[in-house]
C-alpha cells in the first residue's frame, strides 16, 4: 500500500506556476509568458479573500458607479 499526499490549491497553483515559468523560459514566447503570469495572478489569489481584491487582481474589476 502506498501513501499519497493531496495537493492543496495553493500547492496545486505554486505548481502550475512553476511549470508555466519554466515552458516560457525555455521558449520566449510571449503566449507562454502571458500563461505563466495568469498562473502567478492564480496562485496570489488565494491568499485574497475579499471579492474585490479577488476580481482586481484578475483584470476584471467591478465598475463603481
Amino acid at each position: 500500500m502506498s501513501v499519497v499526499q493531496l495537493e492543496t490549491k495553493a500547492e496545486r497553483a505554486w505548481r502550475e506556476f512553476c511549470e508555466a515559468r519554466e515552458k516560457a523560459m525555455a521558449s520566449s514566447s510571449i503566449d507562454d509568458g502571458l500563461a505563466a503570469g495568469r498562473a502567478w495572478s492564480r496562485f496570489l489569489s488565494e491568499f485574497v479573500g475579499d471579492r474585490e481584491t479577488r476580481a482586481a487582481i484578475h483584470g476584471g474589476a467591478i465598475s463603481r458607479k
